[in-house]
């Protein structure tokens, strides 16, 4: 089933279009990771199907629904999105925070229902941030917070979740984790794809790897299909040592 489509999508920062006519389709229970260089687009994409950057031009589909005709609240129930940005100023609490998660969902007075607190809980066990839900967000480091926020996106339990290179700087076993929670919610039938650089990640993890460069998709398919030397080579600039690219492997858990 078709969870998310765009057509002729177009959107940028100013008068001139960061990408241009993308076109893409991605069914449900698929992790898809979206490849490519810094400033290629990677955002803008994520950006403007999650609603954040108003498109120029172009049709987004969730379903058989016009995504970009759907009321603010429940096109946020639809499509979640967590962001690279990790800057917090507002000393909340970790259950605070992954509480404006289910912002959508409140009604006039902003109470969460019990079936949205049981989502809460049901997710900080999940993430392992119990012993963290009363403690202020500052006092974190920067891999427990990379984990709040991800937590954050999860209770909207939204069909589609976008998410824009949340592991950046986390250690290795930080981003491991973090993939396979990513991938995990693939697998109970939601669409997720996420803007990463980790090519080893993507190759194990990911069902689908979209490769942009320029605004523009180099390729898209399975791993294999896509992480060849001559897409690489495209795409990156980097020239294939003898024998071309090895990627590491790796192992499962």
């Amino acid at each position: 089933m078709s969870a998310l489509r765009f057509e002729k999508l177009t959107a940028g920062y100013g008068r001139k279009p960061v990408i241009t006519g993308l076109e893409g389709e991605a069914q449900s229970g698929r992790f898809i990771a979206l490849l490519g260089p810094n400033g290629c687009g990677k955002s803008t994409l994520l950006k403007s199907l999650a609603g954040i950057l108003p498109v120029k031009s172009g049709q987004i589909a969730h379903g058989n629904t016009n995504v970009r005709l759907l009321p603010n609240a429940l096109r946020a129930r639809t499509i979640a999105y967590l962001s690279q940005q990790r800057d917090i100023v507002w000393p909340l609490s970790v259950r605070e925070i992954i509480a404006l998660g289910r912002a959508p969902y409140r009604g006039p007075l902003g109470k969460i229902s019990a079936q949205g607190q049981a989502k809460i809980d049901d997710v900080i066990a999940r993430l392992d941030l119990s012993e963290y839900s009363n403690r202020s967000i500052l006092e974190l480091s920067g891999g427990e917070v990379a984990r709040v926020l991800l937590a954050r996106a999860l209770v909207v339990d939204a069909p589609v979740l976008l998410a824009d290179e949340p592991f950046a700087s986390l250690d290795p076993a930080a981003q491991i984790q973090m993939t396979e929670i990513l991938k995990s919610e693939a697998t109970t039938g939601k669409t997720v794809i996420c803007a990463m650089h980790d090519l080893a990640l993507a190759q194990h993890y990911a069902d689908e790897i979209w490769l942009m460069k320029d605004g523009a998709f180099i390729a898209k398919g399975t791993p294999s299909e896509v992480l060849n030397d001559t897409n690489l080579v495209q795409t990156f600039g980097i020239h294939p040592p003898e024998g071309g690219f090895n990627l590491p492997r790796i192992a499962k858990a």
